[in-house]
């Protein structure tokens, strides 16, 4: 009865979310009490599989909060402005020069693991020169998406946060071995801009067109109010701040999630003395961090009465046995391999959340480490991320571009998939998911 209850459990949640008759966080935080209730287990055990799971995911969503809101200051205080500016200044209005800075300011930009961010900075920047040049901005939103896909594999991201919660390892512990992974991504995304760019070139030649004006300031990131000049001495100890935190990052001296909680407070502290500036500011990027964390502790349930009420043992059980054999060692690659497909019809927390409890747990029993599950599973999500239909941030994106979602698709899907495959097939070959 516990392993028929748990599917019925997941495909139901899975089909509420996805179907948007109830928001994820209702999803999770109800559907799994009434079936642990089902079940036959009283208030008091639930409670205690609720517990257990709130606290598996407790320093995740802690991490994302506390870092959502200290790269949220670090942008309105203009950190990445000057390299931004610099970098679209070195482009000179030639298309494979604007290509490949496309690239560097999207990976840039994305640091924060803010999509909406993302594309709200760098889109409105390049499209009047994309426009200027020829260029469509079916290869802006391209570009930018791809790039964006593959930085978002860093901790404080969305997606490895869910996956980390689910697989109940350290954020940092999960992203350390795809850094390799990430740095090929954007040696592909160049190559791919660069394709691009010199298409962009020869087209231009032939059409007459010429290049843009070799004064660039017109195509600068606009002043920001907040946005801290170069000579002021806060600037630069924003930057070296977050260098410290980096390097905290690399070194594992000190709980990321605690890292950036105390790297918020000093940054508060430097950049806004007084206590109502520092309410306000956390107010002003309060939606951003909370949204997902909220769904992230909401998940805790979930994930805890899963594994205490053994719904997550019983239906790995019940479905390796309906695998053919040996087939329970590769599911993650499998998975993997479709994950950006798969991206496009479930959304990322039906994906993580109730897709990915079920892959873990089958490969586990196989002997695959948790860890290889976790990121086989975000390689294959996170490089499709910006062409899903279900992320709301795609909209804003075409919106900006001026283009309708089924162009975006149609130009990107293969790109995105490809890439996504390379980078699979990269990672297995240094070990970080299995091999």
């Amino acid at each position: 009865m516990i392993t028929t209850l748990g599917f019925v459990m997941m495909l139901g949640i899975i089909a509420l979310i996805l179907l948007k008759r109830l928001t994820p966080v209702v999803a999770f935080a109800l559907v799994p009490v009434a079936a642990s209730l089902l079940a036959g287990f009283t208030p008091a055990e639930t409670g205690g599989f609720i517990k257990d799971g709130l606290t598996a995911v407790a320093p995740t969503a802690t991490l994302f909060i506390f870092a959502i809101l200290y790269f949220g200051i670090m942008r309105e205080r203009g950190m990445f402005d000057p390299l931004v500016n610099f970098l679209i200044k070195r482009t000179r209005g030639e298309p494979l020069r604007v290509a490949i800075v496309t690239v560097l300011v999207a990976a840039i930009a994305h640091l924060d693991g803010v999509g909406a961010a993302t594309f709200l900075l760098t889109i409105p920047a390049f499209l009047p020169l994309y426009q200027r040049l020829n260029m469509s901005p079916l290869i802006l939103l391209c570009l930018v998406g791809l790039s964006a896909g593959v930085i978002n594999m860093v901790p404080w991201g969305g997606p490895t946060a869910r996956a980390a919660a689910t697989a109940g390892v350290d954020a940092s512990e999960l992203w350390l071995p795809l850094i390799p992974v990430q740095a090929l991504g954007i040696v592909l995304l160049l190559g791919l801009a660069s394709y691009f760019g010199i298409k962009a070139q020869r087209h231009n030649r032939v059409t007459g067109h010429g290049h843009a004006s070799g004064d660039m300031s017109a195509y600068l990131l606009p002043p920001r109010e907040t946005a801290l000049p170069l000579s002021d001495w806060r600037y630069w100890a924003n930057v070296g701040l977050t260098l410290i935190i980096l390097l905290i990052l690399f070194t594992g001296a000190f709980p990321l999630y605690a890292s950036f909680m105390v790297g918020l407070g000093i940054a508060l502290l430097l950049n806004y003395p007084r206590p109502e500036a520092q309410g306000k500011e956390l107010a002003r990027h309060a939606n951003d961090a909370l949204q997902m964390a909220l769904v992230m502790l909401a998940a805790g349930i979930l994930l805890g009465i899963l594994a205490g009420a053994g719904m997550s043992d019983g239906m790995a059980g019940a479905l390796i046995e309906l695998l053919p054999a040996g087939s329970a060692s590769v599911l993650h690659l499998i998975v993997g391999f479709f994950g950006v497909p798969l991206g496009m019809l479930f959304s990322p927390d039906a994906y993580y959340f109730a897709l990915m409890p079920i892959v873990r747990d089958i490969a586990t029993a196989a002997g695959v480490p948790v860890e290889a599950v976790a990121r086989a599973m975000l390689i294959g999500e996170n490089t499709g991320f910006s062409i899903s239909p279900v992320v709301p941030s795609v909209y804003l994106a075409i919106g900006l571009a001026g283009v309708e979602l089924r162009e975006h698709l149609k130009f990107t899907f293969l790109w995105a998939w490809g890439i996504g495959i390379i980078l699979l097939a990269f990672a297995w070959l240094i070990g970080a998911i299995g091999g």
